[in-house]
């Protein structure tokens, strides 16, 4: 330990550039401190923005950052408006979106279906500062504060719920909730790969429904539309709602 330590001591000290090293943007000021004057990608995340590899938001951010894309965080914001949304202008790419590291209505509620005292990814575990079924919220604010901007749900939320699914909360199945949020895109399974060929292609003038041929991507199809003939068809929503089998057999598939 002792030969280690004076290895260490003799290597160049290199300074670091502090707009790389600094957490996200988190207001104007921040992001206009890095020099920039927009954001490609918007964050909108229900926890607390902790700048820690354990927080997907943060990770995630960090992924784009290192390919050179520009940033920024909105936590916890005020889903009563959507001016939040709007904090950053116009993203130049897309609103990336999640309720957190938990499903909103777990982190409210216990199985007993009481409020909780307390919430971990919260400062000083204060609760209220998420809406119930956050990713909707958050979502459907996105769609408010700027038309035609790309929405991408992803997290443990959104994913767990992209499919017809029971819902302890309503005691009851509820459908997809790409037909509720109105997200463009849920994006899920591992997300730092995903998130990249995101943007590169949006970057590049795709339209984000051409992104609907990507691994971990799910999306809600028009009336029109057929599904690609290679397509495995589960039961339908009205099926698994009438059909406890057929719910079993979506399950399984």
């Amino acid at each position: 330990p002792g030969e280690l330590a004076s290895s260490l001591q003799t290597l160049p000290v290199v300074p670091l550039d502090p707009r790389v090293t600094a957490p996200l943007p988190m207001s104007v000021e921040e992001m206009e401190a890095r020099g920039w004057d927009e954001a490609d990608v918007v964050f909108v995340t229900g926890d607390a923005y902790v700048d820690h590899p354990s927080m997907a938001m943060a990770i995630l951010g960090r992924v784009l950052e290192a390919a050179g894309y520009r940033v920024a965080i909105v936590s916890q914001p005020d889903w009563r408006s959507c001016e939040p949304w709007r904090r950053f202008g116009r993203p130049r790419l897309f609103f990336a979106i999640s309720a957190g590291n938990m499903d909103s209505m777990i982190n409210h509620y216990t199985a007993n279906k009481k409020v909780r005292n307390s919430d971990a990814y919260s400062p000083g575990g204060r609760i209220g500062l998420r809406p119930d079924r956050a990713t909707l919220a958050y979502c459907q604010r996105a769609r408010e504060a700027y038309k035609g901007v790309p929405v991408i749900a992803g997290g443990v939320e959104a994913s767990l719920r992209r499919l017809a699914h029971y819902d302890y909360w309503s005691d009851k199945v509820r459908r997809s909730i790409l037909l509720d949020c109105k997200a463009d895109l849920v994006a899920f399974g591992m997300g730092e790969d995903t998130i990249l060929e995101i943007a590169r292609r949006l970057a590049q003038g795709a339209d984000v429904r051409e992104l609907r041929d990507m691994r971990g991507m799910a999306y809600a199809m028009g009336a029109s539309e057929s599904p690609p003939p290679d397509a495995l068809l589960l039961p339908s929503y009205e099926e698994v709602c009438a059909d406890k089998m057929a719910f079993a057999e979506a399950t399984k598939i």
